[in-house]
């Protein structure tokens, strides 16, 4: 399969070629768990908010003003994910593989 992209994306074929057992990972964890984990929605929400919110100052003076804007909304983020139950860890660890996987990367 790798082949038929080579010539047309080869960056992506190489990044695959040489990460593909991180790319899928999430394959480990329970199938009902793999549509959320193997997805990175939630920071991929929080970039464009992030991108948003800076379009909107333009230039920074300071490194402080950036932190100004972003960490209140690192801390609203992260309030609001809290206590939202997005995946059951209980169940979400089940496999001994998995286990271990989730224990080697936190």
């Amino acid at each position: 399969m790798a082949a038929a992209y080579e010539v047309s994306h080869p960056k992506l074929v190489k990044f695959l070629t040489d990460n593909l057992m991180d790319v899928l990972t999430f394959l480990a964890f329970p199938k009902e768990h793999h549509r959320k984990i193997h997805s990175t929605n939630v920071l991929e929400r929080f970039n464009k908010e992030v991108k948003r919110r800076t379009k909107v100052v333009g230039a920074f003076l300071s490194d402080n003003s950036v932190l100004r804007l972003l960490v209140p909304l690192a801390v609203d983020t992260n309030a609001k994910w809290l206590d939202r139950k997005y995946v059951s860890w209980d169940n979400l660890v089940q496999s001994e593989e998995a286990k271990e996987k989730f224990t080697e990367n936190f």
